[in-house]
């Protein structure tokens, strides 16, 4: 079966604006000939792709499974063109990373800096995600590289351990009071935001069986290291987060306790062991190797973080994490 690029955008547009009308102006195309196109495309399939809905298209059941395989066919096309088309201007294309907040906001900043210096013909398109959801933006192609902890079925991935960060308590110190050596205690006394569901946080804290998972029940449910860092320095409670989410700026002046008994967060980078990653991918990967333990020495991030696959340029790094962290760093 030949699959074109042709084929594959003509379906993807179709299914992203559910309408024959509104796809045929996008693509440039007469509704006819849309029509036309896509039933062809159907038969060379051998399902129906999509089911009328008022007025509009709805995707089959095939055809809901088939787009993200579609939607990563017609993205490896795009790379190939666009890495050929002119090589002597270097490595071209785009590539997908999918990344949660906190690391998304400490680490991965000065690494897109050097990669946008280096490979300038590169587009980057990044992704905001938990754990779950990154992992499963790269097993179905929807990324080509994800920075998450391992939540779900690892084994059609293939995964790099970045860090391994502590899970503790982020609060006002003026408000509330926690002793490094108490944090369980502590646990009855204090109002404990809630974590969503599929947060790498919660997962760490259900697999130890900590403490804090009961404690969190009635507490205000959140998803964003925004708005959890924003909760507690206004005194509404406090968050439960790795020192990776307790290095991010907006922290500062937050005091961060490391929980007793100790639960970690391990953070990977992620990619597909089946596909070949694109040679925008491929240079991502190796600039970030390469230039993790440069970074290091220039990052604040919490002491209590340590790297793997890297120099021990982190040693310095540990020193420069915000004095203003409070007696609980």
């Amino acid at each position: 079966m030949n699959l074109t690029q042709r084929q594959l955008r003509m379906f993807v547009v179709t299914a992203t604006l559910g309408n024959v009308s509104r796809a045929s102006e996008a693509l440039h195309l007469s509704q006819p000939a849309l029509t036309r196109a896509l039933q062809e495309f159907a038969g060379q399939l051998g399902f129906a792709l999509f089911r009328r809905e008022g007025r509009g298209l709805a995707l089959s059941r095939e055809g809901a499974r088939f787009l993200p395989i579609a939607q990563r066919l017609l993205r490896e096309m795009d790379h190939v063109l666009e890495d050929v088309r002119d090589e002597t201007k270097g490595v071209r294309g785009a590539v997908t990373i999918a990344v949660g907040a906190a690391f998304g906001s400490t680490v991965l900043p000065g690494v897109l800096r050097k990669f946008a210096e280096d490979y300038p013909l590169v587009r980057v398109r990044l992704i905001e995600d938990d754990s779950g959801p990154i992992m499963e933006h790269v097993t179905r192609g929807e990324a080509d590289l994800g920075i998450a902890s391992l939540v779900g079925d690892p084994a059609p991935l293939y995964c790099e351990r970045i860090l391994r960060a502590p899970i503790g308590l982020l609060l006002d110190s003026q408000q509330f009071t926690v002793a490094p050596d108490q944090t369980e205690q502590a646990l009855a006394t204090l109002p404990i935001l809630k974590e969503a569901l599929g947060t790498s946080t919660l997962h760490a804290l259900r697999s130890s069986g900590s403490a804090v998972v009961s404690r969190m029940e009635t507490g205000i449910e959140l998803s964003s290291l925004t708005l959890q860092i924003a909760l507690a320095k206004a005194g509404v409670g406090v968050a439960v987060m790795s020192a990776l989410g307790a290095s991010n700026p907006a922290a500062s002046g937050l005091q961060f306790t490391v929980l007793k008994p100790a639960v970690f967060r391990e953070i990977y980078l992620v990619h597909q062991r089946q596909v070949p990653l694109s040679p925008a991918a491929s240079v991502f990967r190796d600039t970030f190797w390469s230039h993790l333990p440069v970074l290091q020495s220039t990052l604040k991030i919490h002491p209590a973080v340590a790297f793997f696959n890297t120099s021990n340029a982190n040693a310095n790094a540990n020193a420069n994490f915000n004095a203003d962290a409070g007696p609980g760093a």
